[in-house]
This record gives structure tokens, C-alpha cells and sequence, in this order.
């Protein structure tokens, strides 16, 4: 058995430090008692990462916010060109020479030419064919496309379906006169009567060697367009054409 005497020497004193009050130091004061090195380490262990991801946080945040509060810029003109696969270079300086003809204000207005649409020919049914023709049909019917460039052949298709504007309603008389022998016309399904429904752009520079004289090139303005003014300058624009 223990003697009373050996517990009393087992037994913690009533001072030990175990039992000794802690003062908990200050950020401060740690601080305080480190040289540089420790504070970067200190800083690096306890802070940074913390920082780091803070900061991504606020950085969505802000963008998120800024999307949903600046305006988006309005397009002032917006055309599809069908089956003609202009380079990136084509179609940036048309895109910018509309721009400087059109917009005012870069940061509010755009113009929106896409040369990316594909729709095959024939009984073509591949899988880019089908996306291309959706996506296409869910602009227009959207009113998000002003002016679609097609090849005769497809371009029929559209006229037939009464997917354009009768370009006598829109053009200048003299403009209509001077490209009489350029106009396409055609028949709807909803007016048997043919009228003047696009114009053939093999004159236009930019269509000479890209079309075929059995799938001529055909400029039209969408039925929907929100643009049509300046879809006429478009056309004046690509056949060079001076009042």
C-alpha cells in the first residue's frame, strides 16, 4: 500500500504551472516579438491563402455584378451568310468597315456578320447541317437576323416560306431601278403574285470567285428585321453602289 507520505510527493502542487494563469498574447504582440522572416512565415501560414481565395471570391462577385448591371451593346446590323466559307479576314473588314459606317458608339452598338452557317445541299442531313438550319430558323423567328446571303438554290427556300421583306418597300426607287436586272423574284406561300424578294449579288467584289453561275449568290432582308435601314446600306455597301 502507498504511504500517505509518497501521494503527497506524487501529488501536483497547488503552484505547478499546470495551475499557473496563461496570458494569451495579442496578434499584436505576437507579432511584436517576431523579426521579418518569422512575420512572412506567419503571415504566409495564416493569411495568405485565406487572402488569395477572398479575393477570387470578390472577383466573381464583381464580374457577376457587372454583367447583369452594364447594358449589353444593341446590334445595329445582323446578317447570316449561307454555304460561303469567308476567312476570319473577310469577314472582320466587313464587319468593321460596317462598323464605321453604322455605329457611333463602340461600346453600345455592334455589328454581327456570321459567315459560319453551313447548310449542306441536297439531301444533305448531316449532324452540322440540321445544328446550323436550327439555329439559323430560331434567330429569325427570334428577330435577330436582319439579312441572310445564300446561294439561289437555298435561298428559294426561305423566299418561298415568306422569310423576306419585298425589297420594293424598302429600297430607294432609284436604287430598285439601277438593280433591275439584278433582282431576284419569287413567289410565297402566302402571295402567288412574284415580286422583288432579293438581288443577286454576283457583282459584288466580294462574291466574285465564290459563287457558281448555277447557285448565284442572293441578298435578302428578313421579314422581322429590326434593322432594315441599315440592311439597305449593307447592300449598298457590298455592291459599291453610289447614290
Amino acid at each position: 500500500m502507498i504511504s500517505e507520505d509518497k501521494l503527497k510527493d506524487s501529488a501536483l502542487d497547488d503552484n505547478a504551472s499546470i495551475y499557473a494563469p496563461r496570458d494569451e498574447k495579442s496578434e499584436k504582440e505576437k507579432l511584436k516579438e517576431m523579426n521579418f522572416q518569422e512575420k512572412v512565415s506567419y503571415y504566409k501560414s495564416y493569411y495568405l491563402s485565406k487572402t488569395i481565395i477572398g479575393l477570387i471570391i470578390l472577383g466573381f462577385a464583381v464580374y457577376f455584378i457587372y454583367t447583369i448591371v452594364s447594358p449589353k451593346p444593341v446590334t445595329v446590323l445582323n446578317a447570316a451568310i449561307l454555304n460561303y466559307p469567308f476567312s476570319d479576314e473577310a469577314i472582320d473588314k466587313m464587319t468593321s468597315d460596317m462598323e464605321k459606317r453604322l455605329i457611333s458608339d463602340n461600346d453600345r452598338e455592334e455589328v454581327f456578320i456570321d459567315a459560319s452557317y453551313y447548310l449542306g445541299s441536297g439531301n444533305d442531313v448531316s449532324e452540322y447541317t440540321m445544328g446550323a438550319q436550327q439555329k439559323l430558323t430560331t434567330y429569325i423567328a427570334a428577330g435577330d437576323i436582319d439579312v441572310i446571303i445564300a446561294p439561289e438554290s437555298a435561298f428559294q427556300s426561305y423566299a418561298t416560306a415568306g422569310f423576306f421583306s419585298k425589297l420594293t418597300d424598302l429600297l430607294p426607287t432609284e436604287m430598285i431601278t439601277a438593280l433591275s436586272d439584278s433582282v431576284f423574284e419569287s413567289s410565297t406561300s402566302d402571295n402567288p403574285v412574284s415580286g422583288a424578294y432579293g438581288i443577286y449579288l454576283d457583282n459584288a467584289e466580294l462574291f466574285k470567285g465564290a459563287s457558281s453561275a448555277a447557285d448565284r449568290p442572293v441578298f435578302g432582308i428578313v421579314v422581322n428585321s429590326k434593322n432594315q435601314d441599315n440592311s439597305v446600306d449593307y447592300l449598298k455597301y457590298l455592291l459599291d453602289y453610289k447614290e
